[in-house]
């Protein structure tokens, strides 16, 4: 038996609180073991000393504790999506919360408690069932505390913000294993902690055990749609995809469109409560042929949430993008139009839009087979190996030169040719920020309201790269052509990085990289961050600490 499982044990009686699931890398729980150290970024694999399945806060005080009192690396993880892998380690105590997953509505008060290991697909579901919603994530394996500490970025962002400005209220486990009742009512330090947890990353600041979040009404109706313009076919002797009109339409057309309906003050414009615009990278050798921004067509796809009926959101669509060229439209209804309240037709989370974040390897091998690929595409959020950065845009928009310059960024020799036929997609996904909640003017209440810094930013720019999705090339481990790829793209997120694009800035922290400084991802709360987790988080050591935490 591992030693420090025995030790940990033995706290457990010695504090008289009931011993949750603890494995270790032995053989009694080796498949087990194995299991549960996977994280969601499967560009890493760690082996950590021991794994703790806490299911009550007083199980996470223990660990706490004794990870102070033995010097012991500690990390916590709910659903597992940092993209940095910080949630896990090597050599260190797995503090794992995914088994604390209870959910606790009151529709008379208009809050939700929510432990952290609840993931969207069943909390979503829940609240559905309720007519009541939070401002959630487009995934549905992502779990609530870690989303909603980094901000909480989603399809209802531009009417009712990131999701940590709906938070009232926390429990608490600081360093010292002290458990903490948190809320807007309490003394200073409870709602300074509150306040950093809402927007001021994961870990540094105590371990969360429940969020008391407030809900709002689900509109009586809401459709989810796409519109894709530069669509792609799969040319099999090549093995290569292209886009299918030998002039596709510029991609700045495009891109200036969205821009322009994100920015809007017009009140049918704030009918789209969310949107983002994932616009797909392309090969290009510039000794070949002079980039010309004018020219250039990548695929593109707009998802949007839209509050009101189809004829309304189709004059909006044929009104604002138009001009921009042709399109597809696929509307979802979410609402029984029979009945006299909001009924979800089918479970809501098992149809959030997960298409938002990542291109769909089911649609790319539809078209492998000639196939159409279908909105909304039934893939899961499959564990993948990745790599993501991440900026913002200004307030003002990118400009014409910030438009340039990002397109030039998606069009590069090191994104090579016949990628996504191996399953290797390298793409940006821009996601809106302004609208009905954060307009272009903000309060001094929304402006100390939550630790998140980027509230006056037009909409997040977040690179991405993945790859290895397939079940037969997961079979195949590091023996499939893909891996004499991964270099090259992923040099082109380091160029992606650094490229110069006037009118952007800043990073949002749940787009983790670990190159970008710290500084960079809390801005203008930086300071105030600091100051709280010297001042209330009773950690003198640190132990609350990994790559990105505040100090």
């Amino acid at each position: 038996m591992n030693t420090i499982v025995e030790k940990l044990r033995e706290a457990y009686c010695l504090d008289g609180v009931a011993q949750p699931t603890i494995l270790c890398n032995c053989s009694e729980n080796q498949e087990e073991y194995d299991q549960q150290r996977q994280i969601f970024n499967r560009r890493f694999q760690f082996m950590p000393a021991a794994i703790v399945l806490c299911v009550t806060t007083e199980q996470v005080s223990v660990v706490v504790r004794f990870t102070r009192r033995h010097a012991l690396t500690l990390r916590v993880r709910s659903g597992g999506h940092d993209h940095e892998g910080e949630c896990s380690g090597t050599d260190t105590i797995l503090l794992d919360l995914s088994k604390m997953n209870e959910v606790k509505i009151d529709p008379a008060r208009g809050i939700t408690h929510i432990q952290p290991g609840t993931s969207f697909q069943n909390l979503t579901t829940k609240l559905a069932d309720d007519d009541v919603m939070i401002p959630h994530g487009t995934c549905g394996t992502v779990c609530i505390a870690g989303y909603t500490m980094g901000g909480g970025w989603g399809p209802w962002t531009r009417k009712h913000g990131m999701c940590c400005e709906s938070v009232i209220g926390a429990t608490l486990v600081l360093g010292d294993g002290t458990i903490r009742k948190l809320s807007m009512d309490g003394d200073l330090d409870e709602r300074e902690l509150l306040w950093a947890i809402k927007g001021g990353g994961g870990f540094s600041y105590g371990i969360v055990t429940e969020l008391v979040i407030k809900t709002f009404e689900l509109p009586f109706e809401m459709i989810k749609f796409q519109i894709e313009w530069n669509k792609r076919c799969y040319i099999p002797e090549n093995k290569v995809f292209a886009i299918r009109d030998s002039t596709p339409i510029p991609t700045l057309t495009i891109l200036q469109a969205w821009e322009v309906v994100v920015a809007s003050t017009d009140p049918a414009a704030n009918q789209l409560v969310g949107t983002n615009l994932k616009i797909a990278a392309k090969h290009h050798v510039p000794e070949d042929a002079p980039f010309n921004p004018h020219t250039v067509g990548h695929n593109c796809v707009m998802y949007g949430y839209w509050e009101g009926d189809e004829n309304s959101l189709r004059e909006f669509i044929r009104q604002r993008f138009e001009s921009a060229g042709g399109y597809t439209f696929a509307p979802i209804c979410d609402h029984d139009k029979a009945g006299s309240k909001y009924k979800h037709l089918q479970r809501y989370g098992e149809h959030l839009m997960s298409s938002w974040d990542r291109y769909s390897a089911h649609n790319m091998n539809q078209l492998k087979q000639g196939l159409e690929g279908t909105p909304f595409p039934p893939d899961e959020d499959q564990p993948g190996p990745h790599k993501i950065t991440s900026r913002l845009a200004d307030a003002q928009g990118l400009g014409e030169e910030g438009h340039y310059k990002l397109l030039e960024s998606l069009t590069s020799p090191l994104v090579l040719p016949g990628n996504e036929g191996l399953d290797l997609f390298t793409y940006i996904t821009l996601g809106a920020i302004t609208g009905n909640y954060y307009q272009h003017v903000i309060t001094p209440e929304q402006k100390t309201k939550s630790a998140f810094p980027y509230k006056d930013k037009l909409f997040t720019i977040q690179y991405q790269t993945w790859w290895n999705e397939t079940e037969e090339q997961k079979k195949e481990g590091q023996n499939n052509h893909v891996y004499t790829r991964i270099n090259r793209a992923l040099d082109w997120m380091d160029v992606c990085r650094d490229y110069d694009i006037p009118n952007t800035s800043g990073a949002f922290i749940s787009f983790k990289d670990s190159s970008v400084p710290t500084r960079t991802y809390f801005d203008k709360s930086y300071e105030d961050l600091v100051k709280i987790k010297q001042a209330h988080v009773k950690d003198p050591d640190n132990q609350f600490r990994s790559r990105k935490t505040i100090i």
